[in-house]
């Protein structure tokens, strides 16, 4: 009888020890940390000029990153290969533009239609040029960016005046 209560013992105290072990190992896990918010995202139409005044050839899209940052891309539905497209992204509307300039930039024309044609990469602040060579640094975060009157411009090519496509961005394309 003392043999089969030492074993009982036994078992009884190795059965505690793990019953212990897995109600202590099934504690409550921390707080689920909770997903970041959905990208915001805008996209504004570029029409052409012209003849093609009714079509949309092109987007410009803004995008803001989980660390607040934005990228603006464009897409063109046409280029015309070879040439050197001159992109200027101004403040105020397309019908009354400003001398303010955000990104004056050449972009290479394929024949065929361009995507995702980067104009800002993670970036919170732009350098707007001004009249008379000045400069000064703007906020440029999502809401910022959505609430400029602004519209972008592409022409043909560097040496012509006729414009590929033209849009508003921002505020004024509301």
């Amino acid at each position: 009888m003392l043999i089969s209560n030492k074993r009982a013992l036994k078992v009884g105290v190795m059965t505690a020890a793990v019953l212990g072990i897995a109600f202590t190992s099934c504690k409550k896990d921390d707080a689920v940390t909770p997903p970041p918010p959905a990208a915001r995202s805008k996209t504004f139409q570029l029409s052409g000029a012209g003849a093609d005044a009714a079509k949309t050839l092109g987007t410009v899209t803004i995008l803001e990153n989980n660390d607040k940052t934005v990228n603006v891309t464009l897409t063109l539905a046409k280029s015309t290969k070879d040439a050197a497209h001159q992109l200027y992204f101004v403040f105020g509307p397309k019908t009354a533009p400003t001398t303010d300039t955000l990104l004056a930039k050449e972009i290479k024309g394929t024949g065929a239609e361009m995507k995702e044609i980067e104009l800002f990469s993670k970036v919170s602040t732009i350098k707007v040029r001004q009249a008379a060579g000045a400069s000064k640094d703007t906020a440029f975060k999502f809401d910022n960016a959505v609430a400029y009157a602004a519209h972008l411009k592409v022409m043909q090519n560097k040496t012509s005046t006729d414009t590929l496509a033209i849009g508003n961005f921002g505020k004024s394309a509301n």
